[in-house]
């Protein structure tokens, strides 16, 4: 009786292990993330007149506005604590390394743009909110300044003082992002280097999409006229950058961070419809494209979405970019109310394309709204 179990209980155990690697979070790191294109940092030496290239390229990193702001907000408090230009750049660094700049990355107890586990060395990382990138730039700068007093002339590399910050056993990734954060701080801390070029070339997708602040125009192909308000500029992003991939096909498994991808077998009715061989999105990676774009990670399944998400509320509070779901098999993005309809941006099901459409509220709708940025 003894052996007759072993086999169901490894395989057991296998499965639950499955699910857990599913489960766990993922680093929010440079490795992974691959940042939106909006804003450009020129290389350092760049001519500030010269205009990028037509394909955009302005050999330099490309930011978003998201990581743009916090960007400005890490070298805002830099300046207030009278950090030099040196210590910018390694915070710059880090920064870029541990969240690719993004204020609201989270992996575990890891919060944050530079990853801060509380309460941290000599509390430097408590008494505040970790998301807020002002106030963890100041946590960063006070350790910086606590391990590496004369960080200045300190003949240690950049990578080095920032792994004596963070402490994190693979300093020498930092290495990677100077010549990036050297642009930066040129662009930013006092105006020295080039400008950023932040010229509104809008998102890589099928179709044009009018951003102004958190206003986003409906273009033509939604079908509907109108301009969806959104809470702040970085939803705007997220809403934009799903608009403007409507009419392309739907593809079951198809979509990641960086745009439409080929879909996978179902074994059933996605298979029925080629989506395996289509390239495309199913309604979970749309959702997850349009957020990475806004600088947010968000894993699939649709589900996932919902009981992954920061806050719920009920769909009678729904905001524009929140995420609507019915079951555990689909989920849309909402769209608010134009000329009396609840509406959404959706990938629906094979045979079909991206589209807005009015939120169906009966059957098995859930009835409420996951906000991915609160």
């Amino acid at each position: 009786m003894i052996k007759t179990l072993l086999v169901p209980i490894a395989a057991l155990a296998a499965a639950l292990l499955l699910v857990l690697m599913v489960l766990q979070p993922q680093r929010a790191d440079a490795d992974t993330i691959t940042p939106p294109v909006t804003c450009q940092v020129p290389a350092p030496g760049a001519d500030p007149s010269s205009a990028p290239p037509s394909d955009g390229a302005f050999h330099g990193v490309r930011l978003s506005p998201v990581q743009t702001d916090t960007a400005q907000k890490v070298l805002g408090v830099a300046k207030h604590m009278s950090i030099t230009r040196r210590g910018a750049v390694i915070g710059i660094q880090a920064g870029m390394q541990e969240s690719t700049l993004n204020p609201l990355a989270r992996n575990g107890n890891a919060v944050g743009v530079f990853q801060q586990i509380a309460p941290g060395p000599w509390n430097a990382y408590s008494g505040y909110d970790r998301t807020d990138a002002a106030a963890a730039a100041k946590g960063f700068f006070s350790v910086l300044l606590k391990r590496a007093p004369g960080y200045e002339t300190d003949p240690r590399s950049n990578h080095e003082l920032a792994e004596e910050v963070e402490r994190s056993g693979e300093g020498w990734r930092y290495q990677r992002h100077q010549p990036f954060a050297e642009a930066v701080v040129a662009a930013l801390y006092d105006g020295s280097g080039p400008l950023l070029d932040c010229a509104d070339r809008s998102f890589k997708g099928r179709i044009q999409v009018t951003v102004q602040g958190s206003d986003v125009t409906l273009p033509a192909e939604a079908g509907v006229a109108g301009v969806v308000r959104a809470s702040s500029p970085q939803v705007a992003a997220a809403i934009a950058a799903g608009l403007s991939w409507l009419g392309i096909t739907y593809s079951w498994g198809g979509g990641d961070a960086n745009g439409p991808t080929k879909g996978i077998r179902d074994g059933g009715v996605a298979d029925a419809h080629g989506d395996y061989d289509k390239v495309g999105f199913d309604c979970s990676g749309l959702t997850l494209y349009a957020y990475a774009q806004a600088g947010v990670q968000i894993i699939r399944p649709s589900d996932a979405q919902l009981t992954r998400t920061r806050l719920v509320v009920p769909f009678t509070q729904a905001r524009a970019g929140d995420l609507l779901f019915w079951g555990t098999h689909h989920v849309a993005m909402y769209l608010g109310q134009l000329g009396g309809r609840h509406l959404m941006l959706e990938a629906p099901q094979s045979g079909e394309v991206v589209r807005v459409s009015t939120v169906r509220t009966g059957g098995d709708f859930r009835n409420v709204a996951a906000r991915p940025i609160p």
